[in-house]
């Protein structure tokens, strides 16, 4: 199961709104499985249908990441105008393995968030919780 406090939640539902109409990317980090922080990304691509994280913002995260001894716990993205589920891109470029992935979806009239556990040719859902602060 994956938790995320509604300020790190709702702050990754604004990210994605912001990004419009190209999607949003980013890390969520902390210790133990818990996640405690949030490090948005910029969309090199500034694409609707793909991401591709600014090299120097992924290393600058993963720098602070090891300073405050956190791990990275998932990543996140949206999808401006499809669902909330692994498109064939999201597989393809699993370049992280089994760290879970969450997708903000805003093709409905209220933002859709789920999250899975992706691999080469599937994908499992994980229950995903926005927690109270």
């Amino acid at each position: 199961m994956l938790e995320i406090p509604a300020a790190i939640f709702d702050s990754m539902i604004e990210h994605a709104r912001s990004e419009m109409p190209i999607e949003c990317c980013g890390l969520l980090a902390g210790r133990a499985g818990t996640v405690e922080r949030r490090f948005p990304l910029r969309n090199t691509l500034a694409s609707p249908v793909a991401y591709l994280a600014d090299v120097e913002e992924l290393f600058t995260a993963f720098r602070e990441m090891h300073r405050c001894s956190d791990e990275l716990i998932a990543i996140y993205h949206s999808h401006p105008t499809s669902e909330a589920r692994p498109s064939r891109v999201d597989l393809a470029e699993n370049f992280y393995g089994e760290i879970p992935r969450v997708i903000i979806s805003l093709a409905g009239p209220e933002p859709s968030v789920r999250a899975f556990r992706l691999y080469a040719d599937h994908f499992d859902e994980l229950p995903c919780l926005r927690k109270p602060n």
